[in-house]
């Protein structure tokens, strides 16, 4: 059986390092090393950065072997789904889009209530050389 571990805070970049310190000790607990819990706390933080600063949003992390399983929202969806489809590649800009594609294993999309979305993120625990 899985644990899960659900938050909801606000949207609000003053909030960051708590959301931070937070993953942390989900990836901490999920056995990951310091790359894979910077990659999903990167990835976590971004796309809250590009979600705004009005309202609250919920994080539930699922830990499942080898794995944290996670869902953000109701986030806006306003400009948020289009970022996460975004392909155009601008030299020295990095989207949303790239950024996920990078640093988790993947992502989507699904709809919530009121237009707004909930994101999931998948990152596997890296293995060993």
């Amino acid at each position: 059986m899985a644990d899960r571990i659900v938050i909801e805070a606000p949207l609000d970049e003053t909030y960051g390092p708590v959301v931070r310190l937070i993953v942390s000790g989900i990836a901490e607990r999920a056995n990951f090393g310091f790359e894979a819990m910077d990659d999903l706390q990167l990835a976590i933080e971004r796309l809250l950065a590009e979600a705004g600063s009005d309202g609250r949003v919920t994080m539930s992390f699922e830990l499942v072997q080898g794995r944290i399983r996670t869902r953000i929202g109701p986030l806006p969806e306003t400009g948020l789904a289009d970022a996460l489809q975004d392909t155009d590649v601008t030299p020295g800009r990095l989207s949303l889009r790239q950024i996920l594609d990078t640093v988790v294993d993947s992502f989507g999309v699904d709809a919530a209530i009121d237009g707004a979305i909930v994101v999931r993120l998948e990152k596997l625990v890296a293995a060993a050389p």
